[in-house]
């Protein structure tokens, strides 16, 4: 059997039982009261029927619960499925069927989403489930018998032992949810034995250690920001979330627990250079700084790096490969963060749209290996074969839709998402380009760019501004901005501002944008 998760877990639960594993806000979990609880639930699950290869859906934001909930299946054999609690009733009538989940666990409401009344429209009366575990108050627990509160769910079903199941090595740990950018569900069946692998290789290369803190930007659900915290939880440190993004908390949270390490995406790191007083905060605790989920400007890495004498490291990852690709300050010098090498436990190759290696100075595909490429995507043949190579050495590589420069010295330059380039007029212009310019604007805390249909030049380039205080950010003072910095045809053709930039998985989520409009 290969090596485990909750190898680990049970081995700092003996060495350091007190030690918090998890905190969010105030809410804590020690890593004893991580085997405790998630030996009551596993167990509670299995009296259910749940068992190995069995789903289990989480409607939940960040919280102690998400982790309990999640961590109860593994330990037997089940398989998470964390899904956005933003999620309304039209996507969760595609993704609870898709996923085949058995049951649920679900908050009472995230932000405007009633989760429970959500999906209390949709079972049982058109979808079955065995059970539906409301981490909520008895009174707002619908009455079927499929709807049960977490602490009846605990009391009346769960024990205090619970075996831990021990999976091979591609072993399906959990299934992901990801929209990818049509919209379309995309679930990706996550290895238990590469997935650890990945984490932890990260982790010695940051040199983590269980005396170190780190806090998180984005979200739990979300691949990425789950996975940075295990490299984390699998040295035995602690880990941080916050249970939605706020900058000012963020700071106050680092200074308060002398946080080590921080994640955050190129917009949450404006919108925190960006909050007033910014200067009052004693972030000296801090040594790296972790980017990913977008392009990271110079400017933006130079103000931890050169600043605030933060360590940067900037990786192109996805849900799909764990770790890919990195730029570490400490190791890249002065070199644009844009320009990204392999680590030692990773390899990549750079393809044209035949699947042939592209020659040095040429742009294509970045495909990359690392162990914790998933196996699939789960109900979706044809997508795996088109995304998923093996090699003669068995080794999975993925076709990531990054498109790269192919450097010398092994380096592979960013040059956007193959997905999100805008064909304007006769020029093609890659929206992150445009973003990574825009978040250096003084007047902006971040910025979302995207296109729309236009009669003439077929697409045109539509920016969505947050801009900082009551700013006031015009498309005229845009052009004059980038004159210099970038083409005239990258400068956006429809300006529009909004109170927030919807950035709830660190990562701008475009389907949420439109509501933020000001009216």
């Amino acid at each position: 059997m290969s090596e485990h998760f909750f190898d680990y877990y049970s081995k700092y639960a003996q060495q350091t039982p007190d030690k918090v594993l998890l905190r969010i806000d105030e809410n804590t979990l020690t890593y004893q009261e991580f085997m405790d609880k998630t030996a009551t639930f596993g167990s509670a699950m299995q009296k259910l029927g749940i068992g190995p290869d069995d789903k289990v859906g989480l409607v939940m934001p960040n919280s102690i619960e998400w982790y309990v909930a999640f961590w109860s299946a593994v330990r037997i054999g089940a398989q998470p499925v964390p899904i956005d609690p933003q999620s309304g009733s039209f996507e969760l009538s595609k993704l609870l069927p898709a996923t085949t989940v058995k049951m649920l666990f679900v908050s009472e409401k995230y932000r405007t989403n009633q989760i429970i009344s959500t999906v209390h429209s949709l079972v049982p009366e058109k979808i079955t489930l065995k059970k539906v575990v409301c981490f909520a108050d008895e009174g707002v627990v619908p009455a079927e018998d499929c709807y049960i509160s977490a602490d009846e769910f605990a009391r009346t079903m769960g024990e205090k032992t619970c075996e831990i199941y021990q999976p091979e090595y591609l072993h399906t740990m959990s299934l992901a949810c990801t929209s990818g950018s049509t919209g379309t569900p995309k679930i990706l069946s996550v290895p238990s034995g590469g997935f650890l692998s990945t984490q932890r290789d990260m982790g010695d290369y940051l040199e983590f250690t269980s005396d170190d803190v780190m806090m998180l930007g984005m979200t739990l659900y979300h691949q990425g920001g789950f996975g940075m915290g295990q490299q984390m939880a699998l040295k035995g440190g602690t880990v941080m979330y916050q249970p939605q993004f706020n900058p000012v908390t963020f700071l106050e949270t680092v200074q308060k627990y002398k946080v080590n390490i921080i994640q955050l995406t190129s917009t949450l790191a404006k919108v925190l250079l960006s909050t007033p007083d910014f200067e009052k905060y004693d972030l000296s605790s801090v040594r790296i700084c972790y980017f990913a989920g977008e392009v990271l400007p110079k400017e933006i890495a130079d103000a931890f790096v050169k600043k605030l004498n933060i360590r940067v490291i900037n990786i192109i990852g996805s849900s799909e490969t764990c770790t890919m690709v990195v730029w570490d300050s400490a190791k890249d010098g002065d070199t644009d963060p844009s320009d990204f090498r392999k680590l030692y436990f990773t390899d990549y190759r750079v393809i044209d749209e035949n699947r042939n290696d592209v020659a040095e100075g040429e742009t294509g595909e970045l495909c990359v290996y690392t162990d914790g490429v998933i196996t699939d995507y789960f109900g979706n043949p044809e997508l795996s074969a088109e995304k998923i190579l093996t090699d003669e050495q068995g080794r999975r590589w993925f076709c990531t839709g990054d498109l790269v420069n192919k450097l010398p010295n092994g380096i592979v330059r960013f040059a956007g998402r193959s997905k999100r380039i805008i064909k304007r007029g006769g020029n093609l212009v890659h929206a992150e380009e445009v973003e990574a310019c825009l978040l250096t604007h003084p007047k902006i805390a971040a910025a979302a760019v995207t296109d729309e249909p236009h009669p003439v030049i077929g697409q045109q380039i539509v920016a969505y501004i947050q801009p900082k205080g009551d700013e006031k950010v015009t498309r005229g003072e845009l052009a004059r901005y980038f004159d210099g910095k970038l083409s005239a045809y990258k400068v956006p053709d429809k300006v529009v501002l909004v109170e927030e930039i919807p950035k709830d998985i660190g990562k701008i989520q475009f389907k949420y944008l439109r509501k933020k409009e000001y009216h």
